[in-house]
């Protein structure tokens, strides 16, 4: 029996789509608290930019959102892009194949619970799509 530190292919498709789903989901987060950052800045009293502390920390906790968002989106995209490339990996050593799987998934990122998967995964000319 040939046993291998490398990851095997059910982790890889699983790393893929989880990977997909935080750079998503935190990129809409960055947009949202971007919206945010800029509906309340245009919101103040009479001609000059007059805000109340309130109203200036909700402003400087959008901002702050809207940075923490954008760095974890960054690195999720990073996460997502290798992700993608061993999946691509897995193409050539497979000719260009197509897997068909029932993947356990970990909790989501937003709080859900553990989940099962039926992931399509086809290789077509040195891309890769996951169904």
């Amino acid at each position: 029996m040939h046993t291998s530190s490398y990851p095997g292919i059910e982790t890889i498709i699983r790393d893929y789509i989880e990977n997909r789903e935080r750079f998503l989901f935190y990129g809409k987060k960055r947009v949202d608290a971007e919206k945010e950052y800029n509906k309340l800045l245009t919101k103040y009293n009479g001609e000059e930019k007059l805000y109340t502390l309130d109203h200036a920390n909700s402003i400087y906790n959008a901002y702050c959102d809207m940075i923490t968002y954008g760095e974890k989106a960054t690195e999720a995209q990073s996460n997502f892009m290798m992700s993608e490339e061993k999946l691509k990996e897995i193409g050539q050593i497979l000719f260009e194949a197509t897997i068909t799987a029932d993947i356990a998934m970990t909790p989501a990122i937003n709080g859900g619970s553990p989940v099962s998967r039926m992931v399509r995964v086809v290789y077509n000319n040195g891309q890769v799509m996951v169904h």
